[in-house]
């Protein structure tokens, strides 16, 4: 009975405006695996339908997580699958976002990562997962001009990513 109604609440179309307050305030992994859940289907189905204020707000909360979690050592090796799952929710909306909607990405990932070692970890991480995407997984993904231009970006700021390396 407690899967059905789980699977009704994940299905309706309105659980994303819910997904915030389960990441917040929920103290279990498993609820806040089901909020991530939750806004990876909404970014993969449903982004461009959504207004642009409420894009931005998931945007900025997503990487407000990610900053907070990721900018203490002892979290980020405690909390490494959940900061995983959210790492890849980043993702999806950089797949989505950047560079037409999100053009300072890059630049604000490095900046940020000057800032603390840990979250310079976490970065990394991320860019990782970017670069599989946007260079190994597009073609099943991604319509050939989409991944065209987010290859030409990457590789446009390449440098930005190299000097961050270098330091």
């Amino acid at each position: 009975m407690a899967q059905q109604v789980l699977t009704q609440f994940e299905e309706s179309p309105d659980a994303w405006t819910r997904a915030d307050k389960i990441l917040s305030e929920s103290k279990l992994i498993q609820t806040k695996f089901i909020g991530l859940q939750i806004l990876e289907k909404l970014i993969q189905t449903r982004w461009n339908i959504i207004q642009p204020e409420q894009r931005t707000g998931i945007r900025n909360f997503i990487v407000a997580i990610i900053v907070e979690n990721s900018s203490d050592e002892q979290k980020l090796r405690s909390q490494k699958l959940y900061l995983n799952k959210l790492n890849l929710i980043l993702v999806e909306i950089l797949k989505q976002e950047w560079p037409h909607n999100w053009p300072t990405f890059i630049p604000e990932l490095v900046s940020s990562s000057k800032t603390n070692l840990s979250l310079c970890e976490n970065n990394m991480s991320i860019l990782k997962l970017l670069s599989e995407e946007v260079f190994d997984y597009s073609a099943e993904q991604m319509v050939q001009a989409k991944t065209k231009n987010l290859k030409n970006q990457m590789c446009g700021e390449f440098s930005e990513i190299y000097q961050l390396c270098s330091e």
